[in-house]
């Protein structure tokens, strides 16, 4: 006979062994997205950009290994994400360079590690028209 403290345990029992056969999926899911972020990161010609970049894919594998990172967001929802960050500008040009940054254009200097990443963006903006002093 089952009582109320029995039902919980014996549920538990039953859903230990699906939770490893996930947890090894998933493993192997980190294992395989690390190893092509660090043929990526190997892909780096200057040796700064490749240390940093080797250090963020072990960073990322680590949290994924935790559980703290969601493997379920894509490159597209992050894309997504780093381009509502921009809605903060409140300026139309500002908001637009933040969106070309954030989508990769300029360049990148820095490292989370080291205190910040410092992105520059170069363009030629056309000066406003002189106003007719009348």
């Amino acid at each position: 006979m089952m009582n109320a403290l029995t039902r919980p345990l014996c549920a538990l029992v039953w859903a230990l062994p699906l939770a490893s056969a996930l947890a090894a999926d998933d493993r192997a899911g980190i294992e395989a997205r690390y190893q092509a972020d660090r043929r990526a990161c190997l892909e780096q010609v200057d040796a700064d950009s490749r240390r940093a970049c080797l250090r963020d894919a072990g960073a990322v594998r680590q949290e994924s290994l935790r559980g703290l990172r969601d493997a379920g967001v894509d490159e597209a929802q992050r894309q997504r994400n780093a381009i509502a960050r921009c809605a903060v500008h409140k300026g139309a040009l500002d908001r637009a360079m933040c969106e070309r940054m954030a989508l990769g254009e300029g360049v990148s200097s820095g490292s989370v590690e080291g205190g910040g990443v410092l992105r520059q963006l170069e363009v030629e903006i056309d000066p406003e028209p002189a106003r007719d002093p009348r």
